[in-house]
């Protein structure tokens, strides 16, 4: 297979790749590598988001709104916390940190990207700040997309929590 059709299909198995991470999967020096994807960006076949440090690349076939759920869901703090949201209506800050097994200082460093970015909301009560997951379906179906592995392990605690009542 031709080096621009295996990168594109590397991107689609894994949206929101890192350009480092495409090349160590693929063994692609950085050179080849950048001037395949300038040529796929050309030729409008797939999406870059770029930030100050990072470029992360996207099939076309990945809509607007999924795209902050996808770069979060490839965190792993980030993906334990949507996780939790998807097994619980809310949960407040102390007992999500403890149940993602996260510092306090990780746990809000995230939980405020994810506010910010719109995937989680929060809202407060007698001091205590509570979190919850509005799109639990758009969550689940891109995790099951392209993290099934992790729909396996929600379904696990779901199950737990059902036969523990």
């Amino acid at each position: 297979m031709a080096r621009p059709e295996l990168i594109l299909k590397t991107i689609e198995k894994n949206p929101g790749i890192r350009f480092r991470e495409i090349m160590d999967e693929l063994g692609i020096k950085n050179g080849t590598l950048s001037h395949h994807l300038q040529k796929l960006e050309q030729g409008s076949v797939l999406r870059v988001e770029r930030t100050p440090r990072v470029a992360r690349f996207y099939p076309l076939s990945v809509k607007d709104e999924e795209i902050p759920i996808i770069k979060r869901l490839r965190q792993e703090t980030p993906r334990r916390i949507l996780r939790l949201l998807l097994d619980v209506d809310e949960v407040n800050f102390s007992e999500m940190y403890m149940r993602i097994k996260r510092s306090p200082g990780t746990t809000s460093l995230y939980v405020t990207e994810l506010v910010d970015d719109g995937i989680i909301k929060d809202r407060f009560e007698n001091g205590k700040r509570f979190f919850s997951l509005p799109e639990k379906y758009t969550v689940s179906k891109l995790i099951s997309k392209y993290h099934p592995d992790l729909m396996d392990k929600t379904v696990e605690n779901y199950s737990d929590v059902i036969a523990s009542l």
